[in-house]
């Protein structure tokens, strides 16, 4: 729903922006498509990071730092404790959530607005 939301939001706030900037027509579907295709980008970041496909590339990483910085056994307790908090876990997944539907509804409402743009302009 918030995906909807936000992609004919980023829709009515292009088209009203359009009439009211009087600024090159072409020039604002150009911006339209860009800043659509960079939120469709950080929105794709935010699926494969909601998806854990990335997690054992960032394992490697964690270990890699643990050879180079060693830690402190309270450290390491604390890290234990905060890798099986329920409710950080599921802010975590709320936040990915949010931020994928909030960034792919963005971005595919100002491409569809650059691609209907262009066939009426």
């Amino acid at each position: 729903m918030s995906y909807i939301l936000s992609s004919m939001t980023s829709i009515a706030v292009l088209t009203v922006g359009s009439f009211f900037l009087g600024a090159d027509k072409l020039l604002i579907v150009n911006f339209a498509f860009f800043w659509g295709l960079i939120c469709m980008t950080v929105g794709a970041c935010f699926y494969i990071l909601q998806t854990g496909f990335l997690d054992l590339f960032f394992e490697g990483f964690k270990k890699l730092s643990a050879v180079a910085v060693p830690k402190s056994r309270s450290l390491i307790e604390t890290d234990k404790q905060l890798k099986k908090d329920p409710s950080l876990r599921s802010w975590k997944q709320s936040v990915f959530l949010k931020g994928k539907s909030l960034f792919l509804g963005i971005g595919s409402g100002m491409m569809l607005f650059s691609f209907l743009s262009l066939i009426f302009v």
